[in-house]
């Protein structure tokens, strides 16, 4: 099923590296002048399509452009817009793109009872997405549509599971390592965000915004740890986890704390099955401490992460030590949110139908929250409550469907191998997150962890055919 479309793909990696650079050229190029945009920026980027359509390669370059924008430059690529008749994300267009052009090559796999059962969870929740997107849409216009944007952006794990099938595991973990490192590079230059914000291109959907980011940051970090931490060699395993480690102080995260705490815990009885694997996660570990320890030591004061504290360990500890009730880094924000969910919670209640089908889409649900002048958040900040607000139990299912399929899988396959823990440590990230930040609402948590986990889905459907097949052989 997969050996066509994998010699396609087979050299695909210089035409994603050519991509990228291209993408960044075209930002500084239109930050610039726009009649170098007009000259340069869209002729090239008309060839790169015509490149793509010619190879039949439309939907694979477009889902991991869409994978390495978001992963790198996070909140600022989510805001580069299509200019069509109505504001809309390059990101959707290119998620749309890959479904669309993709669907002979995805639609394959619905022979798979897991699939299926994807399938039917991501049709229940768009069909109640876009009847209430139906209903809203007349009082609340562009914001209604915002909030429907998620089921959309959910899809992408189906195209994502022919491309991961079709890479096989050996090479999908090649990708990894071009997409790991890159992030992890770009998200070390943290201290120095306030420089490339100056020098950043200005993009903008609602409101203008640098389209250089580092809002992954904590999300991908977790994951990423754990990924360097058995799927390289020693040296290379070694600084890559203990760069994901010192980013994870950095960004100051105490969703991200709480994700690194629950994913040791779930893989640790996972992988002491043994005592090569208990003395191989040990010696590792030993080193990455060493190594963070002494950076952090060396240059703590003066690196500032994202609260304006000192980067170190102490800081991670007061931001926990706040869910405790104490005073800390952050406190003000949980306090927040604990009044605000009630409030939710209420004002979903005060609608006879408002459990079963929710208020809709585009009403705020924060309690008025600003971060700005005209600047409303309107999400509560826990995806759990905000998809039984919006959209009741009926939209509320289905989507807990789909993270309970996901998760059993991750689950599986670190069982299997403590090479895969980093999926489930993908898992358990997106839940904390979910918990605590709107994940749903921004597709740069959304594309990446469905897109991320619908690769690795792929593969491990690959690898099981070939054992499959070498046991019958």
């Amino acid at each position: 099923m997969g050996g066509k479309l994998e010699r396609d793909l087979h050299h695909s990696l210089p035409v994603l590296a050519v991509a990228l650079f291209v993408a960044v050229s075209v930002g500084a190029i239109v930050s610039i002048s726009s009649v170098f945009a007009i000259d340069i920026v869209f002729p090239t980027l008309l060839l790169l399509l015509a490149v793509a359509v010619a190879q039949r390669r439309l939907w694979y370059y477009a889902l991991w452009l869409a994978i390495f924008g978001l992963a790198i430059w996070s909140y600022g690529f989510n805001n580069v817009n299509v200019p069509l008749f109505r504001p809309f994300p390059l990101v959707d267009g290119l998620v749309l793109l890959s479904l669309i052009s993709g669907l002979s090559n995805w639609s394959v796999f619905l022979r798979n009872a897991i699939i299926r059962l994807l399938l039917a969870f991501l049709l229940m929740l768009t069909v109640v997405v876009l009847f209430r997107l139906t209903v809203d849409r007349p009082e609340f216009g562009i914001v209604a549509a915002r909030d429907a944007l998620f089921a959309l952006e959910l899809w992408v794990m189906l195209p994502a599971i022919a491309a991961g099938y079709a890479m096989g595991e050996r090479k999908f973990n090649l990708y990894l390592m071009w997409l790991f490192c890159m992030a992890t590079v770009w998200f070390l230059l943290y201290p120095w965000r306030e420089l490339l914000y100056a020098i950043s291109p200005i993009v903008g959907i609602q409101r203008p915004v640098q389209l250089f980011a580092f809002t992954t940051a904590g999300f991908l970090s977790v994951p990423v740890f754990f990924w360097f931490l058995w799927n390289q060699r020693r040296v290379v395993g070694s600084f890559g986890a203990s760069a994901a480690l010192l980013i994870l102080l950095m960004v100051q995260s105490r969703g991200a704390y709480l994700a690194m705490l629950g994913s040791v815990i779930a893989l640790l009885p996972l992988w002491f099955r043994n005592v090569k694997q208990w003395a191989k996660i040990v010696a590792v570990c030993v080193v990455i401490c060493v190594v963070v320890g002494t950076v952090v030591a060396v240059v703590a004061d003066s690196i500032t992460g994202r609260l304006g504290a000192p980067v170190g360990l102490n800081v991670a500890i007061a931001q926990l030590r706040t869910l405790l009730g104490e005073e800390g880094p952050g406190a003000g924000s949980l306090e927040h949110r604990l009044t605000a969910w009630p409030a939710v919670i209420e004002q979903v209640l005060s609608d006879h139908l408002g459990p079963f089908f929710g208020v809709g889409l585009g009403p705020d649900l924060f309690e008025g929250f600003e971060l700005g002048p005209d600047i409303p958040v309107r999400k509560p900040h826990n995806d759990f409550l905000e998809i039984w607000g919006r959209l009741g139990v009926v939209g509320l299912v289905p989507w807990l469907g789909i993270l309970a399929i996901l998760g059993w899988e991750a689950f599986k396959g670190a069982w299997r191998s403590p090479r895969h823990g980093w999926i489930l440590a993908l898992q358990i990230t997106l839940w904390v997150t979910s918990a605590s930040q709107p994940a749903m609402g921004f597709a740069y948590t959304t594309v990446l962890w469905a897109g991320l986990t619908g690769l690795w889905i792929g593969a491990q459907l690959r690898e099981r055919e070939s054992i499959s097949a070498r046991g019958h052989g």
